[in-house]
């Protein structure tokens, strides 16, 4: 009898270190916001009309997020830290190709921008997950992993580096980023950037040169040029490289996951849930901090 009470004992005690554990435990979630449509990548046509179509899209949400978005968050215990980058001249998009007619060098074009705060997302977060227009995938971390990336984010505006939205999107190397990038950015610090992600949540496309204005120069691209090319650049064409990560696909990726992994008897993630909105979670409290933080 002595001995079961002590078994019970030592079980009660594994059980609340347990909940200690998840309560209490580092965590760094992305949350994916997709467009109200998705955007078609097989053309520049394609790609053109579905922006179009985004542009001009009825939404009774504020801000209006025509390109999706990704919020990243750091939580601590019961402390939390959301933040996401943003453009502030999203406005310019339809006069950057109808009036400067830059065409995809849109695609390029580095514009002022800024890390939005939690007090600026926290209540549209919630609406986003409470109706199911969000999904998440969160990483537990170690706390000297949780310290780091808040370091990376403090680091991250003194350089000035949360100033330049879009561009190359190579955020860690200044060369401006969106807010996926950005969000990217976290799990290539913690080593948690798995190849299935590349896969599954990134374009890549060769855009024509010719399809890439300036502003600032004689080379313009008209609409009816964008309009009637069907194809990505091919063999010998001059182009330059695009990769970008797509809160639309890392949606649909995260719920497609989310139902297959309810039936796997040995799943690589746990399946959560925020509200209505789906999550998986991993365990990367083993994951070891990327140094330098900034590439020289």
């Amino acid at each position: 009898m002595r001995y079961n009470l002590q078994c019970l004992r030592y079980l009660y005690v594994g059980i609340l270190l347990f909940s200690f554990v998840i309560l209490h435990g580092q965590t760094l979630t992305l949350y994916t916001i997709p467009p109200p449509h998705p955007y078609k990548w097989s053309s520049p046509n394609s790609l053109l009309v579905s922006t179009i179509r985004n542009y001009y899209s009825k939404t009774p949400y504020y801000p209006r997020r025509i390109l999706g978005h990704m919020v990243i968050e750091l939580k601590k215990d019961s402390s939390f830290y959301l933040t996401g980058m943003v453009s502030d001249e999203l406005a310019n998009l339809k006069n950057s190709i109808l009036k400067e007619k830059i065409g995809l060098g849109v695609l390029f074009k580095l514009v002022k921008g800024h890390l939005e705060e939690s007090r600026e997302v926290q209540s549209e977060l919630k609406l986003k997950t409470t109706s199911a227009e969000a999904a998440f995938i969160s990483f537990n971390i170690s706390d000297s992993a949780y310290h780091y990336l808040l370091s990376y984010i403090d680091s991250f505006k003194v350089k000035g580096y949360d100033k330049l939205y879009n561009g190359l999107n190579v955020p860690r190397a200044g060369k401006g980023c969106g807010c996926t990038a950005f969000g990217i950015s976290f799990l290539e610090l913690i080593n948690a950037l798995d190849p299935e992600y590349r896969k599954n949540w990134a374009i890549q496309v060769k855009v024509q040169e010719k399809l890439i204005g300036e502003s600032r120069s004689k080379k313009k691209v008209s609409l009816r040029r964008l309009f009637f090319t069907f194809k990505w650049a091919k063999g010998k064409q001059p182009y330059r490289n695009l990769m970008l990560y797509e809160p639309y696909l890392i949606f649909n990726w995260i719920n497609t996951v989310w139902e297959k992994e309810l039936d796997n008897p040995n799943p690589k993630y746990k399946v959560i849930t925020s509200g209505k909105a789906k999550g998986l979670l991993m365990d990367c409290t083993a994951c070891s901090p990327v140094t330098p933080m900034f590439p020289r």
